[in-house]
C-alpha cells in the first residue's frame, strides 16, 4: 500500500440495546453473548489484515470495549450510544489525528469477513474516493471506504447504502461498488442467522458455534 495508512473504525452499540430484532429466537442474554462472538471473529479477521494499521472499536459499553482491548484493538469510549454516526464521527478524528490515509467503516455483525475482503477494498481504495458495501437487502452500509477519511459526511440512517453512494456521486467522486456475499451478510434479522448457520464458510467461526450451539438447544435467555 506504499505510504498509504488504512484504519478500520467499528461502531458497536451497547450490548443490552442491540441485536433486538433476533428477540424471536434468542433471550436477552444470548444476544448479547452473540454480539460479542461476532466482534470477536471480526477483529480477528481485521487484527491478522497486514494492510490494517489499526483497528479503532467505538462504544459505550464497557464490556465491548474490555473484549476490544484485550484483542489488540484500540477501545474509544463514547460517553453514551448517540448513534452510529457520532460513534463513526469520533473514531474518525481519532484515525485522522493517528496520520491515517485511508479509513475504512465496518459493522461488528459480520462474523464472515475475510482478509481478502480487506485487501480488495483497500486496494480499490487506492484509485478511488468512496468505496461501498451494500447489506444483502441493499438498505444498508457493510463497508465504507473513505480516502482521505474526512471526505464524507456519514448517514447511517435508513437506507444508509443508497444515501452514501448518492452522496458520494453528487459530490463528484470516484466512487466504486465492492459485492462480496461475505460482507453483504450482516446477522440482524432471524433469516440472516438461519441463512449464516447454513453456509460452509461460517463453520469456522467462533458465531457459527455459539449460535449453533444455542439453537439446537432450544432454550432463550
Amino acid at each position: 500500500m506504499g505510504g498509504l495508512k488504512v484504519y478500520t473504525v467499528i461502531p458497536v452499540k451497547s450490548l443490552a440495546g442491540g441485536k433486538r430484532r433476533l428477540a424471536g429466537i434468542l433471550g436477552r442474554k444470548q444476544r448479547e453473548t452473540l454480539t460479542l462472538c461476532m466482534l470477536r471473529d471480526v477483529l480477528s479477521t481485521v487484527l491478522g489484515c497486514p494492510k490494517i494499521e489499526e483497528a479503532v472499536v467505538v462504544s459505550s459499553d464497557p464490556e465491548v470495549l474490555r473484549l476490544a482491548g484485550r484483542l489488540g484493538a484500540v477501545a474509544l469510549a463514547e460517553g453514551g450510544d448517540h448513534g452510529v454516526n457520532e460513534a463513526v464521527s469520533r473514531g474518525i478524528a481519532y484515525c485522522v489525528a493517528r496520520g491515517a490515509s485511508l479509513l475504512l467503516i465496518l459493522p461488528a455483525d459480520i462474523p464472515l469477513l475475510s482478509s481478502l475482503d480487506l485487501e480488495t477494498l483497500a486496494s480499490l481504495g487506492l484509485k478511488s474516493s468512496l468505496v461501498l458495501t451494500p447489506s444483502l437487502r441493499l438498505d444498508g452500509t457493510n463497508a465504507l471506504l473513505l480516502k482521505p477519511p474526512e471526505i464524507l459526511q456519514t448517514s447511517y440512517d435508513a437506507d444508509s447504502f443508497r444515501s452514501h453512494l448518492s452522496a458520494g456521486r453528487l459530490r463528484g467522486l470516484r466512487v466504486k461498488v465492492y459485492l462480496s456475499g461475505r460482507v453483504m451478510l450482516d446477522l440482524d434479522l432471524p433469516e440472516d442467522l438461519e441463512l449464516f448457520l447454513r453456509l460452509e464458510a461460517s463453520r469456522n467461526t467462533e458465531t457459527y458455534r455459539y449460535a449453533s450451539e444455542v439453537l439446537e438447544a432450544g432454550v432463550r435467555v
